[in-house]
């Protein structure tokens, strides 16, 4: 598998899809600083029916949504895509802007660009002609929705989109009394390509741990110690969360997991809290900004402890893990393993980017 860099504010269009699968690192934020953006981990690959560039783009949308929104979030950015864009970024000279940057066709309506036909007051022409940038402003509107994950699909894509289909008859949607349905027309398609592109990315290992920092930390299931007792000075949410993480061991990573059924690092500690009742962060990077900074002396159950992994650095941290006493830690490793128990000393043997008290 191969593994590329993909500067932040570099276009789709600079990329060209391998002949197998492979991987494309793609950082959203300001080159040499914490990224205020995840990073995504992104499969490429052909799919059937779309080009090169159309399917890159749809590994894009989907690796960058699930991070943040799950896959909820992805099947709806998808068919917000298909319908505005075909899956293309696209220029328009009713904004000349755009033409700066790399594009895969041009579309006419009103003054939008990109994917999503984002219009100036969602973002700069930079973020709106960028795959990457384009899709995480459309999450940063999806979750602002009030109870979008119980709405239907289209109806959610239109919340956030504004089409003419608003559920009321007229000439822009062609008498349509459906809210969302230019979105609904491609759910079928947009459910084929997210089931697609997933299958491509199971195989994915982004931000895992290094093996050297994995060294089990005892003989017991998955390196948790048999006779393994929380410390009774455990807070009662700190107790709420490690014991949703121990309830995992055994399940197996996977990259944008978020359970119930598989994981990766963050998805884990994220769910972890979640269950406690807090609200964290989903990727690394943002975790590193929840709760407050602690020592490796202080620490107690619950707290995150983020290191580089096996793609980021001391300065921006790839993976985490929590503590849960004893001087052990849980996290989701990496692919082809399972969520299991480490020592503290071996998960920070490269150093430690954060430790982070939550509750």
């Amino acid at each position: 598998m191969s593994l590329s860099h993909v500067v932040a504010g570099l276009s789709v269009g600079g990329l060209v899809a391998l002949g197998g699968l492979g991987l494309v690192t793609v950082a959203a934020g300001q080159s040499g600083a914490l990224p205020s953006r995840p990073l995504a981990c992104v499969s490429t690959g052909p799919v059937q029916g779309l080009s090169a560039a159309q399917a890159q783009n749809a590994r894009i949308i989907v690796a960058t949504t699930e991070q943040r929104a799950g896959r909820a979030g992805a099947y709806i950015a998808l068919m917000a895509a298909l319908t505005e864009s075909d899956l293309r970024v696209l220029s328009n000279p009713n904004d000349p802007a755009g033409a700066a940057f790399p594009s895969q066709g041009v579309g006419h309506d009103h003054d939008s660009l990109g994917l999503f036909q984002q219009r100036p007051g969602w973002g700069s022409a930079s973020k709106r002609m960028d795959a990457t940038e384009s899709t995480q402003l459309f999450v940063d509107a999806l979750l602002q929705v009030d109870g979008w994950q119980s709405m239907t699909p289209w109806y959610a894509a239109q919340t956030v989109q504004r089409s003419a289909f608003t559920g009321l008859p007229g000439a822009a949607n062609g008498g349509s009394r459906v809210v969302g349905e230019n979105y609904l027309r491609q759910a079928g398609r947009a459910s084929a390509i997210l089931s697609i592109v997933e299958g491509g990315s199971a195989a994915l290992d982004c931000g895992g741990a290094p093996a050297d920092a994995l060294a089990p930390a005892a003989s017991g299931a998955h390196g948790l110690p048999s006779a393994f007792t929380l410390p009774a000075t455990t807070s009662p949410a700190g107790r709420t969360a490690v014991a949703f993480a121990l309830a995992q061991l055994g399940k197996p990573y996977q990259w944008g997991g978020n359970g119930p059924s598989s994981f990766d690092c963050s998805g884990l500690t994220q769910q972890a809290w979640r269950r406690a009742g807090v609200s964290i962060g989903r990727v690394v990077t943002q975790q590193l900004l929840d709760g407050s900074a602690t020592t490796p002396t202080a620490l107690v159950p619950g707290d995150l402890v983020m290191i580089p992994g096996s793609e980021g650095t001391l300065a921006s941290p790839g993976h985490v893990g929590m503590y849960i006493g004893h001087g052990l830690v849980v996290n989701a490793p990496r692919t082809g393993d399972v969520v299991r128990v480490v020592s503290y000393k071996s998960f920070v043997s490269k150093g430690f980017s954060g430790l982070r008290h939550i509750a």
